[in-house]
């Protein structure tokens, strides 16, 4: 006897940003999952013209009837927030009040959490946007719980992530949670995602911060440590490296960054930490060396400075928000 698959419908709006369409679509339709269940795309018009120019076509109308079984994802676009009022999104969000309620599973991908706060789901409900828009989506849903500093979040049946790569994460936590963390890796693997992201993460993550600035050659010197932050690094390697007296480097990198480049390097080894933390069961001795300190000590000592609590009760803290990410 066949298993009745799962419906997932994915509502394109116009301007429908295409990355936050094919993050979900690419992970939900992998082979693996394809017996499990069927995806539609649907809209209020059957034609959608994408923010990057590519026309969509033969797009599926609003169902009448949802089910408990099925799952709904709202799809970001360019500037939702300034197009609420158009007749296309009014019918999308008039359909979404009822249709949000009747779903089993309701995700907002990125600006798409636009639109269930419109709606009136998230009253009462955790939730998070792209960060540009948290302060928008705080006064489109003023009783939501709106959180500005995490790339998803799950409040019962209701998931929404941040910026537009974060649907990946979402929707790979999605797929741990229902198919098993098997499939989530092998698709991750597949799709060559070096690392899967929980909720936690900050939007801004620590690669991104600290590089609004113009000095080509201080960003040449964050690359490289960003590219193998366990590598023994000494100044005057990196400031040879970018044609800069070791002098001169740590002024402008300063100056660029607000940190030393010690202090620097240092970040960006507990953050390769934290990752390792996440994904692997390496020990902490083991975790250290890769990181680039002399010993789980020195591990410590810099975590203290940088992040709260130890590693050990870090990975502790994870591993069971991992279990249980509502």
């Amino acid at each position: 006897m066949q298993t009745k698959r799962r419906r997932i419908y994915l509502l394109v709006l116009p301007r429908v940003h295409l990355l936050d369409l094919a993050a979900p679509a690419q992970i939900f339709a992998h082979p693996a999952l394809e017996d499990t269940l069927e995806l539609h795309y649907i809209s209020p018009t059957p034609d959608v013209c994408s923010k990057q120019g590519l026309h969509l076509a033969r797009l599926e109308p609003l169902p009448v009837a949802v089910h408990p079984d099925d799952w709904l994802l709202l799809i970001g676009t360019s500037r939702l927030d300034r197009h609420l009022h158009e007749a296309a999104y009014q019918q999308a969000i008039s359909w979404l009040a009822d249709a949000g309620m009747q779903c089993g599973l309701l995700a907002g991908i990125c600006s798409g959490t636009m639109l269930a706060g419109k709606a009136g789901l998230l009253d009462g409900k955790r939730c998070t946007t792209h960060h540009d828009l948290t302060r928008t989506l705080a006064q489109v849903a003023p009783k939501a719980l709106v959180q500005e500093d995490c790339i998803f979040i799950a409040d019962g049946h209701i998931w929404t992530s941040a910026g537009i790569t974060t649907g990946l994460d979402l929707c790979l936590q999605l797929v741990a949670e229902h198919w098993g963390q098997n499939s989530a890796l092998t698709i991750a693997r597949e799709m060559v995602l070096y690392q899967r992201r929980s909720g936690n993460e900050p939007q801004l993550s620590f690669w991104l911060q600290h590089r609004n600035h113009t000095q080509s050659r201080i960003h040449t010197v964050q690359d490289l440590i960003m590219q193998a932050p366990g590598q023994d690094w000494k100044i005057a390697q990196l400031a040879e490296m970018v044609y800069l007296s070791e002098r001169h480097l740590r002024r402008l990198f300063t100056e660029a960054t607000g940190f030393s480049v010690q202090q620097y390097l240092q970040q960006a080894r507990v953050e390769l930490a934290r990752q390792l933390l996440e994904q692997t069961s390496f020990s902490l001795d083991i975790v250290a060396e890769r990181c680039g300190f002399a010993a789980e000590r020195s591990l410590r000592r810099a975590w203290e400075q940088w992040m709260d609590g130890t590693p050990s009760s870090y990975r502790k803290a994870f591993t069971q928000a991992d279990h249980n990410p509502h």
